[in-house]
């Protein structure tokens, strides 16, 4: 992809994802000007990191795991999260925590955002490639894209219990994975 191809596409998905990034963001960052000073920084990232992105077809899904993480960083940064909460998570369902809280009570002490961020990255991408499709995408239509489960539902010609169940096990294998490598890193 030459230079010229490459701004082209950054600015078609600026335009076409800025508005719904900041609403997105809305669920954990009530104040518009700092979601706004996120979704910025989502795109600063877009353009420094374009050509780590393997997959252009996954390009949203990178915004949106990207904001999820600026958002977390951003409300860890306000409240500090005491060592004594840094405890593993249950399998049951009942209790199910979601996985992007699960990660922002989790980044190792000793670990500095950007590397526990990269590695996750890594364990996220291998473990959705691992997973079965229906899984992978309830996952990711729900968690990275923000599309609401009943309109998943509607166009997957299933029933919302069945985008439910497919993206809980996509959440649990991810915990899993995340699991071993929180305590690989915290060991």
């Amino acid at each position: 992809m030459n230079q010229q191809e490459k701004n082209s596409l950054i600015q078609r998905v600026t335009i076409s994802e800025k508005g719904r990034l900041i609403h997105f963001l809305k669920q954990w960052i009530p104040d518009r000007e700092d979601a706004k000073d996120i979704v910025q920084d989502v795109f600063y990232n877009l353009v420094l990191g374009f050509e780590d992105i393997k997959d252009m077809n996954k390009i949203t899904s990178w915004l949106y795991s990207t904001a999820r993480f600026k958002a977390i960083d951003f409300i860890r940064k306000k409240r500090a999260t005491p060592a004594s909460a840094l405890s593993g998570f249950s399998d049951d369902d009942e209790h199910e925590t979601g996985i992007f809280e699960w990660l922002q009570e989790h980044i190792p002490a000793h670990q500095e955002t950007e590397l526990w961020q990269e590695e996750v990255y890594r364990v996220l991408e291998y473990t959705l490639e691992m997973l079965p499709e229906e899984q992978r995408n309830a996952f990711v239509f729900h968690e990275l894209e923000g599309i609401p489960v009943a309109e998943i539902a509607r166009k997957q010609k299933v029933a919302v219990n069945t985008v439910l169940s497919r993206k809980r096990y996509a959440v649990k294998q991810l915990k899993k994975e995340l699991q071993l490598l929180y305590n690989e890193l915290n060991d």
